[in-house]
């Protein structure tokens, strides 16, 4: 039975995020030699200002290149002072999202339960429409007899809609399975993209540090750390956008259980289900595909936490003609 969200992938998404500083190591000793440089460019300007008269001898701006190079010594430990909040935010919200996904996994068996059902109904419906149709082939030796086919072709009829219902609910399961998949992929996207983008930010984020130790990089550190705390909060801020699409989600399974409980004990509601499918599934779809487009924003919802640009943008574009391609698929 399908799940609509894999639990385990997110359990390793997070292992992978808390061990990204296992790759540091890649190009630490360069940054550290380029952060020597600058640092003797950094002095060796700051010295011939004072020896030409220019500045005074200040103290606190000589230790800012010493404070730099301390951190791309300890660059691991100070990933993880960094990491340290994060973890706090995404265990917060991992826990309430946990809540959610246990009743809406429970939701969706239920409902898949009954959708089986009733797919083993309409299997039944078409195996007497056979049996019905290889009847109607002998009309004419039953004509002969004199017996009257018109009941007869007046139930082939009835199949025949029940043969074009089960062609309808076939075609309504395909796009829900693409729904679904919709859903899964701009959930875990989120997550896999944050562990690339922190990735990049942690291997080469020395270099950022380095050379902020020249004055006209010298915002370049801060860049990085709001950068970097930008892309660790998409997992928390990915829980916390899950579990408010799992309240539609939920309305959306609960109304179609209902739907389809009725539908098993009615005939004709059962015709009229399978033929021309109720609000209640399209709403469910629906919730999937906003929760799904919902994911997608959290790049920009993250830059509203701490102000960075980039990455936000761009996702957000993405985000924004995936909306689109989605509304003109509903047209």
């Amino acid at each position: 039975m399908r799940e609509l969200i894999d639990k385990a992938i997110f359990d390793l998404f997070d292992g992978l995020f808390l061990n990204i500083q296992d790759l540091v190591s890649v190009f630490l000793y360069d940054a550290q030699a380029l952060c020597a440089i600058s640092m003797l460019l950094y002095f060796g300007l700051e010295a011939y200002k004072m020896m030409a008269g220019d500045e005074t001898l200040r103290i606190m701006p000589l230790l800012r290149p010493f404070a730099l190079t301390l951190v791309i010594v300890f660059w691991p430990g100070f990933i993880d002072a960094v990491n340290l909040p994060l973890q706090l935010v995404n265990d917060q919200a991992k826990g309430m999202y946990g809540a959610q996904v246990d009743q809406v996994e429970d939701l969706h068996r239920e409902r898949l339960a009954l959708v089986d059902s009733v797919a083993r109904k309409l299997s039944e419906s078409s195996a007497e429409f056979e049996r019905i149709e290889s009847e109607a082939s002998d009309a004419s030796w039953y004509e002969t007899m004199g017996i009257d086919l018109q009941p007869l072709f007046n139930k082939m009829k009835g199949y025949y809609l029940m043969l074009m219902a089960k062609l309808h609910f076939t075609a309504m399961m395909v796009v829900e399975w693409i729904v679904i998949s919709i859903f899964q992929v701009c959930s875990y996207i989120i997550y896999f993209l944050q562990i690339i983008f922190a990735g990049i930010l942690v291997i080469l984020g020395p270099f950022s540090f380095a050379l902020s130790v020249l004055p006209g990089f010298r915002d370049s550190y801060l860049t990085w750390i709001a950068r970097y705390i930008s892309v660790g909060l998409y997992s928390g801020l990915g829980y916390i956008v899950m579990s408010i699409s799992f309240v539609l989600v939920k309305y959306g399974l609960m109304k179609e259980i209902d739907i389809l409980k009725a539908v098993l004990g009615n005939e004709e509601m059962f015709i009229a289900y399978v033929s021309f499918p109720s609000g209640g599934i399209s709403f469910y779809i629906v919730s999937l595909i906003v929760g799904g487009l919902a994911m997608l924003t959290i790049p920009i919802i993250s830059t509203w936490i701490v102000h960075t640009t980039g990455v936000g943008n761009a996702i957000g574009t993405m985000a924004g003609g995936a909306a689109k391609a989605a509304g003109g698929i509903l047209k």
